[in-house]
């Protein structure tokens, strides 16, 4: 008789049992008490060297996969096993305007410069930081004294980033090809490293190699470095293979690496920046007057484990190039991605109106980037798209539609059932519903499930014995107050078909023709009025339409005067067609309006 041994088996009692139950289909151990001899010490230790081997096991495979590795090393690994090489720390920038006022000073130079590496300090969170200058920036003289800075660009938008210069020396060796040069820094930001190649230690004169993510084109002459993540968290300089690859320093050469050390995330949102030091003109000293365009933004901390295995993937797919939708959003992603909070693609097939031959980008940019910045990474994006897209498309940006759910809540409620209120079990659920939108949504392509919503309602308290909910879709109006206007909106589900009972479009108040009114349909018609909430008159029986297949609510001719409520939108609230799920395409993003939802229970005493 034979029996198997689970020998990967991870439980250790487990691998025990089998253990004794492989010796008792033994003749010589038949009626054996394993529990009272000495085997029973041996049984132990084999089943203890089985469960550490299968532990073992069973965290080494785990080690080798992207989705299931834990340790950041083997993340980094298997991510650089597919060309991803995972994000460092990211320096905070900004962006000023920089001048220098001599005034009437004699003999004052016709330009004046400002060096790379101009320091400038600023306080967050009673925390001092050190930004500086990336590049000179010149000033010429208005003839009044006045030097304004600007950029190679001849832009006035100068850009500063948080950080102390840093500078590290290497020597190369005689086996130059293999060396690996190890930077002591978890807090480099690897995008301003900065790689010089000196032939000899006394040189002045340098050749500077560029990042090979950043190359255009590799052949046995390009001067291109490697800089990635090292297994201890510090970062690792190599260079091509000298072949196909590009050139490697040589033997007796000098390497230095010139970056910055910075503190990430800490130093976003900072306002107001301060020149370092003065000057110095034509022998006197001068500060540097700074005006703050943009504050600091776009500071983060190294890519984290669950953005490594989003990623990664995607980026292997990409191969640094942009041919289909999700290329873009990957790749503008990869480059932009401390700014931007989601971002979704499509094809100009696929939009509303179609437009062949063009790709649609919808960002969410983080709640701390302003409009200037905004704009200023849509340029950025453009040009990034010349470089890297493969087909002559054109790139157009589309702004996130946000859509907003409503919530009715109608539970049953036993009090027999539990010690507490119907009012604390109701805020209890409604805090659940909450919960349940910001897991769920807030993101592109994240859908509604309402059976997924009411399954944590019941689950609250053994007194909540059944539930239902009503489901409302809402988007909101901006208008140009006492102007005529006309107004489309698009809703990510179809609309429920009139009836004879419920509107299935209203609205929130504003002022019209000098009274509070609502836009409401008209039961059974898609026709939309005006409807008077003081005097109850109907004040335009035709404001618009509703389009149930197409999702759409036309406004005609509105004129509003004020808006109700202290907003500076009106609500448009319609009831879908399907309440049980909506799921958004495109740009389209779901969020919750916990204002008009609510909970309410109903008391069944009953068993």
């Amino acid at each position: 008789m034979t029996t198997t041994i689970s020998s990967t088996e991870l439980d250790f009692n487990t691998i025990k049992t089998s253990l004794k139950q492989f010796l008792a289909a033994k003749e010589e151990f038949n009626d054996y008490n394993f529990e009272g001899a000495g085997l029973n010490n041996i049984l132990d230790v084999l089943a203890y060297n089985t469960h550490y081997n299968g532990l073992i096991a069973n965290f080494a495979l785990n080690e080798s996969y992207l989705s299931t590795a834990q340790m950041r090393s083997s993340l980094v690994s298997i991510a650089e096993g597919i060309g991803y090489i995972p994000k460092s720390k990211v320096a905070a920038f900004a962006s000023v305007q920089l001048s220098v006022n001599v005034g009437a000073l004699a003999n004052r130079p016709v330009t004046l410069s400002l060096p790379s590496g101009t320091k400038f300090t600023t306080v967050v969170d009673d925390i001092t930081y050190t930004f500086q200058t990336t590049q000179t920036v010149t000033g010429t003289d208005n003839g009044y004294g006045l030097y304004t800075m600007l950029t190679i660009d001849g832009s006035n938008n100068i850009t500063i980033k948080e950080g102390a210069a840093k500078v590290k020396t290497f020597f190369v060796g005689t086996d130059s090809l293999d060396d690996v040069y190890v930077i002591p820094d978890k807090s480099i930001d690897t995008e301003t490293a900065v790689i010089k190649v000196f032939e000899s230690p006394s040189d002045t004169a340098f050749t500077s190699y560029i990042n090979i993510n950043k190359a255009t084109q590799i052949d046995e002459n390009s001067r291109l470095y490697i800089m990635k993540e090292a297994p201890n968290g510090f970062y690792e300089l190599t260079f091509g293979d000298g072949n196909t690859l590009g050139k490697t320093p040589l033997a007796g050469n000098k390497v230095t690496v010139e970056y910055l050390q910075v503190k990430g995330a800490a130093a976003n949102n900072a306002t107001s920046f301060t020149a370092v030091n003065n000057v110095s003109v034509v022998g006197q000293n001068f500060p540097v007057d700074v005006i703050t365009s943009i504050k600091s933004i776009g500071g983060d901390k190294v890519e984290s484990l669950a953005s490594i295995r989003k990623n990664a993937p995607f980026q292997y797919a990409a191969q640094n190039r942009m041919v289909t939708a999700v290329d873009y959003s990957t790749l503008v992603l990869k480059n932009f991605g401390t700014l931007i909070k989601d971002i979704q693609a499509f094809g100009g097939q696929d939009a509303l109106k179609p437009e062949f031959g063009v790709v649609f980008l919808s960002i969410a940019f983080n709640d701390d980037v302003s409009a200037d910045a905004i704009a200023a990474t849509k340029i950025s994006i453009l040009d990034l798209t010349k470089q890297l897209s493969v087909v002559g498309f054109g790139v157009k940006f589309e702004d996130p539609v946000k859509t907003f759910i409503e919530t009715q809540v109608f539970f049953q409620f036993n009090p027999k059932l539990t010690s507490l209120s119907i009012n604390n079990v109701q805020d209890t659920i409604q805090n659940k519903v909450s919960s349940y939108f910001a897991s769920n949504v807030g993101k592109f392509s994240q859908s509604f499930r309402r059976s997924n919503m009411l399954s944590l309602v019941d689950e609250v308290d053994s007194a909540v014995l059944s539930s239902r909910a009503n489901i409302k879709l809402q988007q909101r109006m901006v208008p140009n107050l006492d102007i005529l206007e006309d107004t489309t909106l698009r809703f990510p589900a179809t609309i429920a078909e009139p009836d004879d009972k419920e509107h299935v479009v209203i609205s929130s108040s504003f002022q019209y023709q000098g009274e509070v009114c609502i836009i409401r349909n008209k039961l059974n018609t898609t026709k939309l009025e005006v409807l008077s909430l003081v005097s109850q008159n109907i004040l335009n029986d035709n404001i618009g339409s509703y389009q149930a297949s197409t999702a759409t609510v036309s406004i005609v001719g509105l004129l509003v005067e004020e808006i109700i409520g202290g907003t500076d939108y009106i609500k448009i609230t319609v009831t879908p067609a399907n309440q049980s799920a909506v799921s958004p395409i495109r740009n389209d993003v779901l969020e919750y309006d916990a204002g008009p939802s609510f909970s309410q229970g109903v008391v069944v005493t009953s068993t």
